[in-house]
């Protein structure tokens, strides 16, 4: 529906202290505790609420707020970290999900769901990609925003190389650390699109419980579909990342964030083949059980996306009423 942000007093009170709860949460990453780093978690959380429920306008005032404030304090590479990495790609998911609207009509009005998804994973795959060519291009010093989980990475390197017996074989501390410098931006970046689309589902969910939500709930299960193009950049971005240097560092980047989106389309095609089985939550339960104790599966669910986009497997499945109870 077109955006319908109401400009009073109290919204515009919300959508200030939403956009400084969202940046409170994301500056407990300065304290440098475990704790801290699972309450940033959430950091995307206030700004999905407000722009689902008081419409996109407001939400990207939240967005910019918490930024311009974050900017201020601890660091302006702080809060540019945070604005690309957390606003914008909350923002855009919301934007995105609502429609897209501009002016008096939605530029979107199907599959917004995987709309969303890839208006995230655009915002997330530049944002890292920014970051990778500062870093190329000053030697490091954008490594700031990041200090934190960069380091947590290099101190369970040194644990671990401090633990290994004399003798005993495995990779050199300089591999390693190789290792961690080539893929690090890659798994940042795919478990940001993890973060964003969880904070997406579950504020949506909030403000629907709340009364708020301004959207039909989407049959994600039926409608997610992401465009052929997420498909073709995926395939062209794989074969760029064989190769070294910033280049290949980049396309990493892309090619990750872009195969957990068609592993996201993976999912849905799963849980429509299951709908209406009397073994479809067993299935889905031992699915999701693999999915977080290995993770492997999601490679898969990504080749089974990428097939999706070329041959519909849903389209030529008979159409099950959808539960009343399906997410």
């Amino acid at each position: 529906m077109p955006d319908r942000s109401v400009y009073n007093w109290t919204n515009i009170g919300i959508s200030i202290c939403g956009g400084l709860a969202a940046a409170a949460v994301f500056a407990v990453l300065t304290k440098g505790t475990l704790a801290g780093l699972a309450l940033a978690h959430l950091a995307p959380l206030p700004i999905v609420i407000v722009a689902l429920g008081l419409g996109v306008r407001h939400g990207a005032s939240a967005a910019i707020v918490g930024t311009i404030a974050l900017s201020f304090w601890p660091h302006y590479l702080f809060g540019m970290a945070y604005g690309l990495l957390v606003a914008l790609p909350a923002w855009l998911g919301c934007y995105a999900a609502a429609g897209a609207p501009w002016g008096r009509r939605d530029l979107l009005s199907v599959n917004l769901s995987a709309w969303a998804v890839t208006a995230i994973s655009v915002a997330i795959i530049g944002a890292l990609v920014l970051f990778l060519s500062l870093a190329y291009f000053s030697h490091g010093a954008i490594d700031q925003p990041l200090a934190y989980v960069q380091g947590q990475f290099y101190f369970t390197l040194d644990q671990m190389m401090k633990e290994r017996k004399p003798g005993e074989g495995g990779p050199t501390a300089e591999e390693l650390t190789r290792f961690v410098k080539l893929y690090l931006p890659a798994v940042f970046a795919t478990y940001a699109l993890l973060l964003q689309c969880f904070n997406l589902w579950a504020g949506a969910r909030l403000t629907q419980i709340s009364g708020m939500l301004k959207l039909q709930w989407p049959d994600i299960a039926a409608d997610f579909r992401l465009p052929r193009a997420v498909a073709v950049l995926f395939a062209l971005a794989t074969g760029l990342s064989f190769m070294g240097g910033f280049l290949g560092a980049a396309a990493l980047v892309a090619a990750s964030v872009l195969g957990m989106a068609l592993g996201f389309q993976g999912l849905a095609v799963a849980h429509f083949w299951v709908r209406g089985s009397k073994s479809g939550t067993l299935t889905l339960a031992i699915l999701y059980f693999f999915l977080g104790l290995l993770g492997l599966p999601m490679i898969l669910l990504t080749l089974l996306g990428l097939a999706d986009t070329a041959l519909r497997f849903r389209e030529r499945k008979s159409v099950a009423p959808r539960p009343a109870d399906s997410p």
